[in-house]
């Protein structure tokens, strides 16, 4: 059975070569039994021990970049592979990260002596090579995120509370269970005025540390907004940053004013560094949020959005959208189908005339 989401896992790189020996071992009625025989494997990272070079210079790219946890090497894979007469097909998400394990099998495959009948490894890109992002270029491509957090805790957002920390762990697992672990998080919170409770730390160490608290009272915009001026900046170089800013009420006109063209000034800054706008969700929540004023908030950057949430249950549906990219998954829906059925109806094809 295939689960529904994706978890798991400490590092970039993935136990490719211990999921085709898994199914390699399938023993029970009519496992392998065919004159056909063939395995799907759907991925976006490297196996183990086949890593790109680069990954050798991140934090959590191989944890088993000498040795597979099983003593599993692609070798043995491969030759139970061929011993079985199975062919192998490798769907990437991310050609430029699985090349090396890419080229290791189908190296092998063509090599092994036992190959008489010259079968081969079935490549098929789910995207193309130069989309694929490489690990020296995750920053550029939003892969690894700095995300700054600015969430009113005012007193009205105590009935709510619980909610929004709800929907703010949901945000962080959501980018973990999509390979994130890179990521870094802030959080500033606001009323009258804003303090900063988590500075840069690990998306992992966020996600499993203590529950935020609320203890505000009233609200202003720009003590929050000055404040993420502070965070922003200290976004490293192989990030990009991204502002979520919650709020379920309003301020003063001139308040707003200042918040508004401090954050303008936040997105000049990053578009100097970054070469691109600050992605910016500003979100209102509840029926009492000043839509005009947020809406204000969020034209301060071309990547701006903003985003009305009723009530706790959408407040974590639009978190967890933010944070999974729902545009990204629903192409790559419309795509994996007929690409994989073109290849595999094209092997199975050559099969059946041999």
């Amino acid at each position: 059975r295939i689960t529904a989401n994706a978890s798991g896992g400490s590092d970039l790189a993935e136990d490719s070569l211990g999921a085709i020996d898994r199914c390699l071992k399938w023993n029970g009625p009519g496992d392998w039994t065919g004159t056909i025989k063939c395995l799907l494997l759907l991925t976006d990272a490297p196996a183990h021990g086949l890593a790109p070079k680069e990954y050798s210079g991140i934090l959590n790219g191989d944890s088993y970049s000498t040795r597979h946890p099983s003593g599993l090497t692609a070798e043995c894979v491969v030759e139970d592979l061929i011993t079985n007469d199975v062919d192998l097909f490798f769907c990437s998400f991310k050609p430029r990260a699985t090349f090396p394990t890419e080229e290791m099998i189908s190296e092998l495959y063509l090599e092994h002596p036992k190959n008489s009948e010259e079968r081969e490894m079935t490549l098929i890109p789910m995207v193309p090579k130069e989309q694929s992002v490489g690990v020296e270029a995750l920053a550029a491509a939003g892969a690894s995120k700095h995300i700054i957090f600015v969430l009113d805790e005012s007193s009205s957002m105590r009935s709510s509370w619980a909610g929004v920390v709800l929907a703010y762990k949901k945000y962080l697992h959501s980018r973990l269970e999509s390979q994130s672990s890179l990521d870094l998080v802030s959080v500033v919170q606001f009323s009258q005025s804003a303090r900063l409770l988590i500075d840069r730390e690990s998306i992992s160490t966020a996600a499993n540390g203590t529950d935020l608290k609320n203890c505000g009272r009233g609200t202003r915009f720009s003590p929050a907004a000055s404040l993420a001026a502070q965070v922003v900046p200290t976004t490293p170089s192989s990030h990009s940053p991204v502002v979520v800013f919650m709020s379920d009420g309003g301020t003063d006109h001139q308040d707003s004013a200042m918040a508004s063209q401090t954050f303008s000034q936040i997105n000049t800054e990053v578009i100097s560094r970054f070469k691109s706008d600050l992605e910016l969700h500003v979100i209102a929540f509840r029926g009492g949020a000043d839509t005009r004023q947020l809406s204000d908030i969020a034209r301060a950057s071309r990547k701006g959005r903003l985003h009305a949430c009723a009530d706790s249950a959408a407040l974590s549906q639009t978190f967890e959208n933010i944070a999974g990219g729902q545009e990204v998954a629903s192409m790559l829906e419309s795509q994996i189908g007929r690409r994989i059925s073109e290849a595999v109806a094209n092997k199975l094809s050559l099969e059946y005339l041999r």
